[in-house]
């Protein structure tokens, strides 16, 4: 099934949201709402793949943390791993404190020398600072940092 906004709200008009959109998909009922407002802003033309492609990362991000249940980290993995965007350091996901942690050995503010997204957001910006405007690329080498077996 080709699973485009209009098709989404097609199912939803037609009552069977659980049989046809759900439930096949392995959702939780969140997430189907997510999606369904995500499909209402593209109906609506509050978003469009013109301008998920063409508008700033910043616009991005306001743009589809107003559909609700979509927040800071999904953006991120959107503009890293969807959009390909070239300066997306995502610090609400864990992998990429981790990674820092681990590259740079540094303690973080957290709970046991943890990273922590809000109170060491400064400490982990300054640490990726030097491959800024790319540092898209320092985020996917977390990614392989953590998954490496020491």
């Amino acid at each position: 099934t080709n699973l485009t906004p209009q098709a989404i709200l097609s199912i939803v008009r037609n009552g069977i949201i659980e049989e046809d959109l759900r439930a096949p998909a392995g959702l939780s009922n969140a997430k189907c709402r997510c999606i369904i407002a995500l499909s209402e802003a593209f109906e609506g033309g509050e978003l469009s793949d013109d301008i998920l492609k063409s508008s700033s990362d910043e616009a991005v991000s306001k743009k589809l943390q107003n559909v609700k249940g979509i927040g800071p980290w999904s953006v991120d993995m959107f503009l890293l791993f969807e959009s390909h965007r070239k300066n997306i350091l995502p610090l609400g996901d864990l992998a990429i404190r981790n990674g820092a942690a681990k590259l740079w050995k540094v303690k973080g503010k957290g709970r046991n020398g943890r990273m922590c997204a809000q109170k060491d957001k400064d400490l982990i910006e300054s640490l990726h600072e030097p491959f800024s405007p790319y540092r898209s690329i320092s985020s996917y080498y977390m990614y392989q940092l953590v998954d490496e077996k020491d």
